[in-house]
């Protein structure tokens, strides 16, 4: 299964345990239809008519895999569970679990989303790295997706600034794309940030899913600033998800850029505040920590640094995988 077929699962309030307690491949394919998989057909070619055995197999897979994440730092938080982020609870589509590598505890923190272009120009460059240098000055958090160009030189000017960054990836969390990322990857964790997908553990990347990933990057944000970006670019949906959310949105422009640059025509639609750099830096940062210091975004120090339980982590796997017998059910 990938992962919109076990989304769908999810989705239609099916619970996982009840799935694969089914006792035969006719069962099991009838709990997808219920939950109106699409690829029912595909599954049931696959999974054959001995269900029990490959069910068996599929459960020792799981359970490799699950300490292969365990033994990379990577801890599954599940929608509802008190360290799943408030902020992703309040999203029209929230995810209903998170794969989690590093420090779990930023993700409660108010955070600045700053994206953009992956070959940006010299404009781009400069933008980014004026908001870099500014990070110090903000009491949150970054937040963006690890592509290339702008995206990659947020991350660097956050661990810099000594300010966790948060990556959302469009893969899942054991692809390594783009490729190179594998270092920037680890200093994020190193220093205090997290790299973070709701896509299962090895799926690869495509179009549909880094769209339905900036959703994520939007909703747990408070501002969102796209850098450098073309109204039908892939930067434009991170900003028309944080129109949806009702996130402040904040665009950049040097003093001699013209009319040509549509998209911040397209932001100001939206609602957003746009400032010219050189020229309004102080009310730049202002309205920055105005939104960001609001009293409804400051979180207590218990809750924001509190020491992620591990006994809370365990996944239906371990909780039936413990001391390495396999027993499915209770």
């Amino acid at each position: 299964m990938g992962y919109w077929t076990v989304r769908s699962i999810a989705l239609s309030g099916l619970g996982f345990k009840e799935v694969l307690s089914a006792e035969s491949s006719a069962e099991f394919i009838n709990y997808l239809v219920q939950a109106k998989c699409k690829n029912t057909s595909q599954i049931a070619n696959q999974i054959g008519e001995d269900w029990l055995k490959k069910r068996n197999e599929l459960w020792k897979q799981g359970v490799k895999l699950y300490h292969q994440l365990d033994a990379q730092g990577i801890k599954v938080i599940h929608f509802g569970q008190e360290n799943f982020p408030e902020s992703l609870h309040e999203i029209s589509d929230p995810p209903k679990w998170l794969f989690v590598q590093g420090n779990i505890a930023i993700l409660h923190r108010p955070a600045l989303a700053i994206v953009g272009t992956r070959n940006p120009s010299e404009d781009g460059l400069f933008l980014a790295n004026y908001v870099g240098a500014c990070l110090q000055y903000f009491n949150a958090v970054t937040v963006s997706g690890l592509a290339l160009g702008i995206d990659q030189i947020i991350h660097k000017k956050s661990i810099r600034a000594k300010v966790p960054t948060i990556a959302f990836i469009g893969t899942g969390i054991l692809q390594n794309y783009p490729a190179g990322s594998e270092k920037l990857r680890q200093e994020i964790c190193e220093n205090g940030g997290a790299i973070v997908s709701e896509y299962l553990p090895h799926q690869s990347y495509s179009a549909e899913n880094f769209v339905h990933r900036n959703r994520l990057q939007a909703g747990l944000s408070d501002v969102i600033i796209p850098v450098e970006w073309k109204e039908k670019g892939g930067t434009s949906h991170t900003v028309r998800f944080a129109h949806k959310f009702k996130k402040q949105i904040v665009c950049l422009k040097l003093p001699d850029w013209s009319n040509s640059h549509t998209e911040l025509s397209v932001a100001e639609k939206l609602g957003a505040k746009i400032f010219t750099i050189p020229g309004e830096e102080e009310k730049f940062r202002a309205i920055l920590n105005e939104i960001l210091n609001k009293p409804s975004l400051q979180v207590s120090e218990d809750k924001s640094s509190q020491k992620i339980d591990n006994s809370s982590q365990k996944s239906v796997i371990e909780k039936h995988y413990g001391h390495q017998q396999l027993t499915l059910f209770d």
